[in-house]
């Protein structure tokens, strides 16, 4: 197996990363803009690569599923989102499966979606991290390069737009919060709180990327439009919504160091360090891409059988199953607005199996 490709797609651009045997190869980099209006760039690009195995483009997650057998269901599951236009991200998906890479690329889980964490972790959840965060896991893994019974950390990402933490104990995930299922960030209100959803009733998903920081400042009449731009006391809030991430998720750990990605930590470290106290590790994995597409590529390399083999086994995440909406209890399922009302977008506990094997 010589070249495995990452793919990770964002909210303001789409990367590509390759390894050739299991070294950095190269990177290309499309704005969403630029991929939403012509998702056939990336299939160009792909075809002057010539990988043997693809990772990627899963959104919210899936069990390990090639693209040429996805359904319209699965795509479903992996975006949440009845608008097909988003980022362009399902017409791309669409184009993957029919072209001649839909049987060499392959889905990635979201956190929920494997076993090493307990299901009452799981309890009415959705969001722990999606599949970029368990990419980014997969990198600080390989980044730290200590037996794996030593891999004791919190993966913090906080971005422009939502914040997660990720808990890892023996290198296997135990515990997450993902964007928005929990504290506010920069542009988004993080989770909601209950009776606010009541309040609200039917909203758009583009709400979830709102109301975080920087509409609380722009309410008492301040415009920042850049995370560089806080105000000194702005920061500190934002440092301690981290804080709270990190300490709720921590208790599944009896010990952690903490890893850090994402644009605040580019810009902020310091004062995050001030704040709390804590020694963080920045998560710079091969240095040339964004961390999400080298940890796909890590994660394709190793479901292929490549030098990251271990990494993928340790994470579990061939033994990935079920969907994201599996663990929400009867009590509440029955209010999930779904496409067509259709209840077969959720399985009972009891009835979830287990993914594909060793794909190759």
């Amino acid at each position: 197996m010589a070249v495995a490709v990452g793919i990770d797609a964002g909210t303001s651009s789409f990367e590509i990363f390759a390894l050739e045997e299991g070294k950095p190869m190269l990177k290309r980099t499309f704005s969403t803009s630029e991929v939403r209006k012509m998702p056939e760039i990336v299939l160009r690009e792909l075809r002057e690569i010539n990988p043997d195995v693809i990772a990627g483009l899963s959104g919210y997650g899936l069990p390990v599923k090639m693209f040429s057998e996805l359904s319209d269901k699965d795509v479903f599951l992996m975006t949440l989102n009845f608008d097909e236009t988003v980022m362009g991200v399902r017409r791309l998906i669409d184009l993957i499966r029919r072209s001649e890479f839909g049987r060499i690329t392959w889905t990635i889980p979201g956190v929920i979606h494997l076993p090493t964490i307990p299901e009452y972790r799981k309890l009415n959840r959705i969001d722990m991290g999606t599949s970029d965060k368990l990419c980014s896991v997969a990198l600080a893994i390989y980044q730290l390069g200590k037996p794996f019974n030593e891999q004791n950390f919190v993966l913090v990402e906080a971005g422009y737009g939502f914040s997660a933490f990720i808990a890892v104990k023996n290198g296997k995930i135990v515990d997450g919060i993902g964007g928005t299922s929990g504290f506010p960030s920069f542009s988004s209100l993080g989770s909601m709180d209950g009776e606010l959803a009541y309040l609200l009733g039917d909203f758009p998903k583009s709400m979830l990327f709102s109301g975080g920081i920087r509409s609380l400042l722009r309410d008492r009449g301040i415009n920042v439009d850049r995370l560089e731009d806080l105000p000194e006391f702005a920061v500190e809030w934002m440092c301690e919504f981290i804080m709270k991430g990190i300490r709720a998720v921590s208790v599944s750990l009896d010990e952690f160091n903490v890893i850090v990605s994402g644009r605040f930590f580019d810009v902020f470290r310091d004062e995050f360090k001030e704040f709390s106290g804590i020694e963080v590790v920045k998560l710079k994995g091969f240095g040339m891409a964004k961390q999400s597409a080298e940890g796909a590529a890590i994660i394709a390399n190793g479901l292929a059988g490549g030098v990251f083999k271990d990494i993928v086994d340790r994470l579990e995440i061939r033994k990935a199953k079920g969907s994201v909406l599996d663990y929400i209890t009867s009590d509440i399922r029955k209010y999930l607005r779904l496409q067509n009302g259709s209840s077969l977008f959720i399985q009972p506990f009891e009835s979830l199996t287990d993914s594909v094997d060793n794909p190759s």
